[in-house]
């Protein structure tokens, strides 16, 4: 199913954010970098906010390609993210989530930031607009 565009309205910003909320395959491997605790995430979530207002953590994803092991996935997955300006080798600790199906089943979504350079394994994982530890 294509990606479908939706322009809200957060409130108490006086802006309209593009939210384009695209479908994950529920068995993609999801890997973030740090902060991966949850109370540092949260923290990063609520600053990051103030200044983009939106509550959302960056994330890589995709599903196991053929003939590849999870571990070969996770590998290409941080080769991306090196092309979109995190080096792996300054961030050794990265934490394989889960995978997507743990994230949408506990109703969270999957946005794309819409940036020309966003790499098409790079996602949000939209917060909500009240999120909580």
């Amino acid at each position: 199913m294509a990606p479908w565009v939706r322009a809200v309205k957060q409130s108490g910003t006086g802006r309209s954010i593009l939210r384009v909320l695209v479908e994950v395959p529920r068995d993609a491997i999801v890997i973030r970098f740090r902060p991966t605790d949850p109370e540092t995430v949260f923290k990063r979530a609520e600053r990051d906010s103030r200044r983009s207002g939106t509550w959302r953590l960056s994330v890589f994803a995709d599903v196991q390609r053929r003939g590849e092991t999870e571990q070969d996935t996770i590998n290409r997955l941080l080769a991306v993210s090196e092309l979109s300006g995190i080096k792996a080798a300054d961030n050794p600790r990265y934490f394989v989530c889960v995978r997507a199906e743990e994230l949408l089943s506990r109703s969270f979504v999957f946005v794309k930031d819409g940036d020309e350079d966003e790499r098409p394994e790079h996602y949000s994982v939209d917060l909500g607009s009240e999120p909580t530890v």
